[in-house]
């Protein structure tokens, strides 16, 4: 089985429009991750849109969400923009304190055969 990586960076947005090329730019940092041997995770194009269909579902029920399946994940890679983001900080900040690493860009994340490696040497050293 892959590493999982969640894929983090801004979903909301003024616009219907924007709130796509959000999630287009989460698919695309997910795309570069699977070509790196990991499975991407990402809460921007598994519930797209939802929002709109389901107004008995606040913003909370969205960010638990996703914030639940970011700590099923092994690491963390944040879409370029993520700094306007106060859910991604929210996201980071949760990582952080499970000691989840977070990638800030698609260039600091190694691939999942180099991430393994670093995770099984940090196990060892533990033991």
């Amino acid at each position: 089985m892959p590493p999982l990586i969640y894929v983090a960076g801004r979903y909301r947005a003024a616009t219907r429009e924007a709130v796509a090329a959000n999630i287009e730019a989460a698919r695309q940092v997910g795309i570069e991750a699977a070509r790196l041997g990991w499975y991407p995770v990402i809460p921007h194009a598994n519930t797209a849109h939802m929002e709109l269909e389901t107004p008995e579902h606040c913003d909370q029920f969205w960010l638990a969400g996703t914030l639940e399946l970011m700590t099923r994940c092994d690491a963390v890679v944040l879409v370029p923009g993520w700094e306007t983001s106060e859910g991604t900080r929210g996201e980071i900040a949760k990582a952080d304190q499970l000691q989840i690493p977070v990638y800030r860009t698609l260039e600091a994340m190694p691939s999942a055969v180099d991430f393994i490696a670093w995770l099984n040497a940090l196990q060892a050293r533990r033991a």
